[in-house]
This record gives C-alpha cells, sequence and structure tokens, in this order.
C-alpha cells in the first residue's frame, strides 16, 4: 500500500512540476517575488504544511509543499522543505532535484534548515565553545590573597605592618589603580625582599599591564623565596598559557594542585588549557572537581562545563550546566545566548528566540546575539525578522552576517 500511495505521489509530482515549469516560463501568468512579498506568500504555506504533516495527514502535505513551490519558486525554503518530505517518503530522486535547485538560490539554507541534520546547524550558527571562554573575576582571584593574608597572620603576628600594606595592594588592585599598587609593593619590596606574596602580586599587576616578561620574573621570583606558595605557581602557569607555552603552563598548574588539592581557581586554569589542547574529557574532570568542592554557585565553572559538554556533543548535559547557572545568576547575556544556541539545536525555536531576546536586553550591542536569533526567526519561517536582525548585526559590525543576508534577504 506504501508503494501505491508512492508511486501516486510520483506521478502527481510529475504532472505539478509540468505544470508548473509552464507557468514559470509563460510571461503574462509569471510572477517575480521580492524577499518580502515572498516572506508573505511561503510563509502560511510552510507552517501548514508542518502542521499537516504532524497530524499524519501526508497527503494534504505533499499538495500544500507543491503549492508552496509553484507560487514561490524561488523559495529555498519551500524547496528545501518538499525535499525533505520526499526524501521521507521514498522519492529521493526528485528529493535530489530540489535539493539541487535550493542550493543554487542558496548554499547555506540545506544546513539551516535541518537537511543536513545537527551538524549542518553547527555551521550556519554562530557558535564556537572553543573561543567562549568565562574567565575568573578579578574579586574572585584576589579571594585567594585575602585568604592567604589571613594565613600569615596567624603564621607570624610579627609581620602586621607588611600585612597592612600588602592589603592596601589588593585593594588598589581591585579598584583597578595599577599604578597606585605598583608603587606600594615596590615600598613592601624595598622593605621586605623576602616576601614571595609581595613578588607575587607584583607579578600579577606586571600581567595585567601586559608586561608578561616582567611578570614572569616576578613570579619567579615568589617560588624560589617560597617554593611552597602554590599561588605563585599558578600565576606561572597562567603566565606560559598566555604566551601558548602549554607544556610548561601545565606543569606549573599541577604543581599548585598538588601544593594546594583545594586550589580550585589552579583546576579552573588547568581545564580551560586542557581545552585548548583538545583534552575535553580531562578538562571535564576539572571542572567536576571544582563543583564537587565549590558548590552550586559557582556561575563561571557551569558554563564552561556546559561549553565543554557541548564541544563533546553532550547537548543535554551542556543544556542542564547552562540552566543551572541561569537560575543562579539570570543577568548574564552570555549564558542566555549560548543557551539560545542550545535551544535551537534541539528544534526549539521559539524558546531559542526567547534566549537570544532577553540576551539582547541585558546588551542591546550583542551582535552575535542579533545573527542567532535570525536564524531562529527563519527556522520559523519568519523572514522578515530575520533580516530586521541580520541587518542589525551587520550594523554592530559581524561580518558573517553580510553573506548571510545576501543568501536569505534577497530571494
Amino acid at each position: 500500500m506504501r508503494y501505491l500511495i508512492i508511486t501516486i505521489l510520483i506521478l502527481i509530482s510529475q504532472v505539478n512540476l509540468f505544470a508548473q515549469t509552464r507557468r514559470m516560463n509563460n510571461v503574462e501568468t509569471g510572477q517575480s517575488y521580492t524577499s518580502e512579498n515572498q516572506a508573505r506568500t511561503v510563509q502560511p504555506l510552510l507552517i501548514k504544511a508542518e502542521q499537516q504533516f504532524r497530524a499524519l495527514d501526508y497527503e494534504g502535505t505533499f499538495f500544500t509543499l507543491e503549492n508552496a513551490v509553484a507560487q514561490n519558486p524561488n523559495s529555498s525554503e519551500a524547496l528545501l522543505l518538499r525535499a525533505k518530505f520526499k526524501k521521507l517518503v521514498g522519492m529521493t530522486m526528485e528529493a535530489e532535484e530540489d535539493l539541487r535547485k535550493a542550493n543554487r538560490i542558496n548554499p547555506l539554507a540545506a544546513n539551516l534548515y535541518g537537511y543536513n541534520g545537527s551538524g549542518g546547524l553547527l555551521q550556519v550558527l554562530s557558535m564556537v565553545p572553543e573561543q567562549a571562554v568565562q574567565e575568573l573575576s578579578t574579586f574572585q582571584k584576589l579571594t585567594y590573597y585575602y585568604q592567604a593574608l589571613d594565613n600569615k597572620i596567624l603564621d607570624d603576628k610579627n609581620k602586621e605592618a607588611e600585612i597592612m600594606l600588602i592589603g592596601k595592594v589588593i585593594e588598589e588592585i581591585e579598584s583597578d589603580h595599577l599604578s597606585e599598587a605598583l608603587e606600594i609593593i615596590n615600598k613592601v619590596l624595598r622593605d621586605y625582599p623576602k616576601s614571595a606574596i609581595a613578588y607575587d602580586l607584583k607579578g600579577m599587576i606586571l600581567k595585567k599591564q601586559g608586561k608578561f616578561q616582567d611578570a614572569m620574573d616576578s613570579f619567579s621570583k615568589a617560588v624560589v623565596i617560597d617554593p611552597g606558595f602554590a599561588i605563585s605557581w599558578y600565576n606561572l602557569g597562567r603566565i606560559e598559557r598566555s604566551l601558548n607555552n602549554f607544556k610548561k603552563a601545565i606543569t606549573y598548574l599541577d604543581r599548585a594542585i598538588k601544593l594546594q588539592p583545594d586550589l580550585t581557581k589552579a583546576y579552573f586554569e588547568r581545564a580551560l588549557l586542557l581545552k585548548q589542547m583538545g583534552e575535553k574529557e580531562k578538562a571535564l574532570n576539572d571542572y567536576n572537581a571544582i563543583i564537587k568542592m565549590k558548590g552550586d554557585t559557582y556561575m563561571e565553572v557551569f558554563f564552561n562545563r556546559g561549553l565543554t559538554k557541548k564541544m563533546l556533543g553532550d547537548y543535554g548535559g551542556a543544556l542542564a550546566d547552562l540552566n543551572q547557572a541561569i537560575e543562579e545568576f539570570p543577568n548574564n547575556a552570555e549564558l542566555h545566548k549560548n543557551r539560545g544556541n542550545l535551544q535551537l539545536l534541539f528544534g526549539l525555536h521559539r524558546k531559542a528566540i526567547d534566549d537570544y531576546t532577553r540576551a539582547i536586553s541585558l546588551d542591546e550591542n550583542y551582535a552575535e546575539a542579533y545573527y542567532n536569533r535570525a536564524l531562529a526567526f527563519f527556522l520559523i519561517y519568519d523572514k522578515i525578522s530575520g533580516c530586521m536582525d541580520l541587518d542589525k548585526s551587520i550594523d554592530l559590525g559581524y561580518e558573517i552576517a553580510t553573506k548571510t543576508r545576501s543568501y536569505f534577504c534577497t530571494e
């Protein structure tokens, strides 16, 4: 019975194709569609076809798609949806013909509209997890120094003056007053030349000023004075990662973690480094270790673990981590944009639009969020809104949007 239906559909398709060809070649009856009026005519037909397909009305789906293509012969969306349907019912050659036509009109459409699966969508989506790195804030990094000072007070009551000066340095770094911080730390080192924490803080200041080699010298002096000072080994690891010396960076971070097993920022830095080196499973282990030690409010870890899971293809796990992060930090635009990407991969187009819209409300200059929202609008056949978002993304300097617009907004 199935083959009979397919045969009938093929015959109907051939008749309709012949009629469509005659209409397209007939100058008097042919119609030219601009992007806007084509969007207005094809959108309701494609929505209707999807509704019919979900209701298992395959005959209705077929005729609606035929009508959509006949009325909008240059619509890559209509051609691709018809190609997907034909492929599903076994009309392989006819599906390939529709696909070839669609690719000639818009070579990006097959990826966007799912003809090539989720891997195709990843090719057009603005989503590069390897580059989307959420770093720890300066305050989070300085928290460890406050802890170190507390320990120093307990260890040696005679260093109160040194400790007060170092506390002042930390406050100046936190306020981003780097020149003032450097002036005070140089005074500390004149008075206390064997202070490992002072050399370490000087290195931190110099690194923030972009003086990497001078910073490395300071961190190196700190570990010579106190080889057990884990934070300095951690900072040496950060410097080496900045210089792309990955093997040295790993060695220093391993040393920091061995000296202080609860130094979570060293795990965090090592995980970022492991991701850069392509060792995503090991990075995941470090994020898991941090969460086990730190608890559920460490947003940067959930964010980065989610991105790592996304890189490994675990989209469900990535979504769970981003949900957790957003619950704790609802006003982070990047979190919403990344969750929108996952919603799009799961086919939850309107939820994706909601996330992108939230990201844009938090950062009105977020070009990538406008770009991805445009793709989400195209997937619900709202070409007009999609093209408006691409225009905004282009205005904000996102160059990829220009090429995408040339294909989706001029059909």
